[in-house]
């Protein structure tokens, strides 16, 4: 019985937290805005499993709100300082707007 109570009491954080994330997620899914962007650079880290890169843009809503995005290589070199995007709900990143 003790082990189901300790089985219990390590899986919930655990699930608590994968639940946050999953609604974190979603809502930026959700989001809609259209700006300029301000600033792009990669941000790059050394962990146990070797180096990650993120790639990133800074962008000016029109609402006056600044926004630091972490996008795919694709978008990072597809956006330029400068450049007007549009993000609509449903989509993960923004996109030059025409």
């Amino acid at each position: 019985m003790s082990n189901t109570v300790l089985l219990l009491l390590s899986l919930g954080p655990l699930a608590l937290i994968l639940a946050l994330i999953a609604v974190q997620r979603a809502n930026a899914v959700d989001e809609a805005y259209t700006g300029e962007v301000t600033d792009r650079w990669v941000a790059s880290s050394s962990g146990t499993y070797g180096t990650t890169t993120r790639s990133m843009v800074r962008i000016r809503t029109d609402a006056g709100r600044e926004l630091a995005v972490a996008v795919d290589a694709r978008t990072y070199k597809a956006l330029g300082v400068g450049d007007r995007v549009v993000k609509t709900p449903g989509t993960r990143w923004p996109v030059r707007s025409e």
